[in-house]
């Protein structure tokens, strides 16, 4: 849809997803255009870099921040886009940020690693549980991948038992293989930056997390201190309030869950560490183990943030967690 400053429709039309029927819809229209705003769905990128490659400019909207008023009884396709186009031409639309395409490829790399890591986990823990309830027998991870159709044979006499467990554990050696070809091509291709040379230095965050947590992040300029960035992870109260009265809470899917994963991680790696072990565990009982939990990953997210933001910034354990 295109409209004018008096939000009266020029022009509209439902087009396949083909980028020289978009063209064609707008061209003549080119030179007139403020902006094409697109939502920010979850294939919404090919859309976004064919309009730039063609000269448009776009912006991407931030729908989970972008609400019509919620007493509309009726909406469509139509309203929605007029919408827009108001709150474009007022200067209140809220945006979402367009991350960088030069970097978004290794990025899906490391979200899809943490996928198949996700799944082997599942079906480890499966068959640890087969082995328990069918033999009693109590197996570690290590134990699992040693495991050879032969000795499978031996442990477990019943064939239907023994058909599934094999399935699993041939899924496993899939996995395990993939898992260390996109690692590989991981430490090819990642660059090694300064912001990763820094988050390489605290406790906790070796070389993936720390690709994780730099290619999630994107441009750092985004976040305007370490309240934003925390939010952005998921570690801030999602509490809403008014007169002091909690009135709500915030959307938990606002939020970057693989940034949220990644502290998460760093922090069940620090509890190692009996200073920060003993801090966890004066949590654990005043807020539960679960919020505990929560808290060092936000304490840890922060101190990434300064690192990355703040030259000068040194981690001090002693000062942190006391």
């Amino acid at each position: 849809m295109i409209s004018d400053e008096e939000d009266k429709v020029i022009k509209e039309k439902r087009l396949p997803n083909r980028l020289d029927e978009i063209d064609r819809f707008f061209k003549e229209h080119k030179e007139g255009l403020s902006d094409i705003v697109v939502e920010s769905t979850f294939n919404g990128y090919w859309l976004l870099d064919g309009l730039k490659d063609l000269g448009y400019p776009t912006k991407l909207v931030h729908v989970a921040a972008c609400k019509q008023y919620a007493g509309l009884k009726y909406t469509d396709d139509q309203s929605d886009c007029l919408w827009l186009n108001r709150m474009n031409r007022l200067g209140v639309i809220p945006e979402g940020y367009i991350y960088p395409r030069q970097d978004r490829t290794i990025r899906d790399l490391l979200r899809k690693r943490l996928y198949l890591v996700q799944t082997r986990s599942g079906l480890v823990i499966a068959l640890k549980q087969q082995f328990l309830s069918w033999n009693a027998l109590a197996v570690t991870k290590d134990d699992l991948y040693e495991l050879t159709p032969e000795n499978l044979k031996a442990l477990v006499v019943e064939e239907p038992l023994r058909c599934q467990m094999e399935s699993y554990l041939e899924i496993i050696r899939v996995l395990n293989e993939r898992i260390k070809i996109m690692e590989s091509l991981i430490h090819q291709k990642a660059k090694q930056d300064e912001i990763v040379k820094k988050l390489r230095l605290l406790p906790g965050i070796g070389p993936i997390l720390s690709w994780t947590i730099r290619y999630e992040v994107g441009e750092l300029a985004r976040f305007k201190d370490s309240k934003n960035f925390l939010s952005y992870c998921g570690l801030a109260p999602r509490i809403k309030l008014s007169n002091f009265k909690k009135k709500g809470e915030g959307d938990p899917r606002n939020r970057n869950k693989y940034l949220r994963w990644a502290f998460a991680e760093v922090a069940i790696e620090l509890l190692h560490k009996p200073k920060i072990k003993r801090f966890h565990d004066r949590l654990v009982k005043k807020k539960g183990a679960v919020k505990a939990k929560g808290i060092i990953a936000s304490k840890i997210a922060r101190i990434a943030f300064m690192v990355m933001t703040e030259p000068d910034f040194k981690f001090n354990e002693d000062l942190i967690f006391n």
